[in-house]
């Protein structure tokens, strides 16, 4: 007969071996860059894009994306592939074509989540940041928070503000 002692070190061993195995999931491919939409988009433009990115926690606290950086994507077929992919159907992705990064504005917020892109070309974005911090739990401190994606459109001349939460 087993010890309590003994019985929770086997199911103690057993979750490991169990949780051992457990694979990751494959990221989800790409499509094939699309060069001459990308090459089609506004190069120039006089908007501006402010705001602010946070989270409220479950008790009501308010975490910001302080030093955060904070992307603003073109939509294009290629970035709404990676917004289905990654929100819709909730899985990991390939990482992105290198020629992206070219078309692909980033900033970084300051101490209280805020943040400014100043002369953006006209269009649809997606406006995309981080606001990340960690919570005691019974099994010491977790991860909290996460990505926070939004779309907008910016007009030349015009200022577009946004909260960027959820």
């Amino acid at each position: 007969m087993l010890s309590s002692t003994q019985k929770i070190s086997a199911v103690l061993f057993a979750s490991l071996m169990i949780g051992g195995c457990v694979s990751q999931p494959t990221p989800q491919p790409r499509p094939s860059f699309p060069v001459e939409e990308y090459k089609a988009l506004p190069a120039t433009g006089t908007g501006t894009v402010e705001g602010q990115v946070f989270m409220k926690t479950v008790g009501g606290d308010v975490k910001y994306g302080a030093g955060s950086q904070v992307y603003l994507n073109p939509v294009t077929s290629y970035s709404e592939h990676w917004y289905r992919t990654i929100y819709e159907v909730r899985a990991p992705i390939q990482p992105a074509d290198p020629q992206q990064s070219n078309y692909v504005k980033i900033t970084q917020a300051d101490g209280s989540g805020a943040f400014q892109f100043n002369d953006v070309p006209p269009g649809r974005y997606f406006l995309t940041s981080d606001v990340r911090w960690q919570a005691p739990s019974q099994w010491g401190l977790t991860n909290q928070g996460g990505q926070i994606t939004d779309r907008i459109t910016v007009t030349n001349g015009k200022t577009t503000k946004i909260m960027l939460t959820r």
